[in-house]
């Protein structure tokens, strides 16, 4: 196939996975359930942050699929092939407002096409194994930090605020401070999440790298615009939170997830923020909303789903090339 046609195949596969990723951005959650901004308030923001992003975090950056798992060829038609079961099941996930982790659709994927390309020998076992001690213990940190924020917040709270107009101004505060540490992670995904949906096209040629960065960010934002609004609402109701209650849930895993990746360590933004929420629940003591038990569950099919629609789509994009 010629090039040219190539480049082109990519960056629609580019946009669509960025539209997913969008799709199903959970990071004003928060905001929206400790009502410090309405939906149409963070879907400008959000829009303005992800385009943005994109253009001044996003340029150089490059992420090959596979790199250290598969041991096979990495060819055109399996790195489309992740690339687009990675979209599509996060667009699905989306569409029913059910948060997953992007990095658990791809590697379910890669899992998929390695095993029906070579068996079991197609696949680095021990780097999977490695990464699944992480994404095991990514809900666990996020539930024990959210857990013990929330109780230093209410020591510090009944040590230094003596009324109502106390409460009312501490809340005031955090709302600030949880509008800027959201805006913040926001810009900074938005730059390294549109970067790997174009990374690959930028590796194959001479590609106007500014300008394929501010399409995928317009998408990214289209993505959080027509179904990550769902995502933001499911999981913003998935507790009670108020300015500072949001800012416990959110500010440990935001920490830690900056630790984990200056380390080298894979770790689950969703799955850390939804643990994160389970343990504010569980140390406020106020009840969960329904749904949890659909997120768990979306939760453990992704793998498997990921991996057969992986080998679905591998079928008839082998016979283009």
């Amino acid at each position: 196939m010629d090039l040219s046609i190539i480049v082109i195949v990519f960056l629609i596969i580019s946009v669509i996975i960025a539209f997913g990723i969008g799709a199903n951005d959970e990071t004003f959650a928060t905001i929206y359930g400790s009502r410090v901004l309405n939906m149409k308030q963070i879907l400008i923001l959000t829009t303005i942050l992800a385009i943005l992003g994109a253009i001044i975090l996003g340029e150089g950056v490059s992420e090959t699929v596979g790199k250290d798992i598969l041991y096979i060829e990495v060819t055109y038609p399996v790195v489309i092939t992740i690339l687009v079961s990675t979209a599509i099941w996060l667009i699905v996930s989306s569409s029913m407002g059910l948060p997953i982790s992007t990095t658990h659709a791809t590697i379910g994927a890669i899992i998929g096409i390695g095993i029906f390309l070579e068996g079991p020998a197609g696949l680095n076992w021990t780097t999977i194994l490695n990464m699944s001690l992480w994404w095991i213990l990514s809900p666990l940190i996020g539930f024990t930090a959210s857990y013990l924020s929330y109780l230093a917040l209410q020591k510090y709270k009944e040590k230094r605020l003596k009324g109502f107009q106390d409460y009312e101004k501490n809340e005031r505060v955090f709302s600030y401070i949880i509008l800027i540490t959201i805006c913040i992670t926001a810009f900074s995904r938005a730059g390294n999440d549109c970067s790997n949906a174009v990374g690959i096209v930028v590796g194959m040629g001479d590609i106007q790298v500014d300008l394929l960065l501010i399409i995928t960010g317009i998408s990214f934002a289209g993505g959080i615009i027509v179904l990550g609004r769902i995502v933001i609402k499911n999981l913003g109701k998935l507790t009670e939170l108020r300015p500072s209650t949001a800012f416990v849930a959110q500010a440990p895993t935001a920490a830690i997830l900056f630790i984990g990746t200056l380390q080298g360590i894979p770790l689950s933004g969703s799955h850390m923020l939804v643990a994160s929420l389970v343990g504010l629940s569980k140390a406020s003591r106020t009840p969960m909303k329904s749904g949890l038990w659909k997120i768990v569950l979306i939760w453990l099919i992704t793998f498997p789903a990921a991996a057969i629609l992986s080998i679905i789509i591998y079928l008839p994009v082998i016979q283009f090339f």
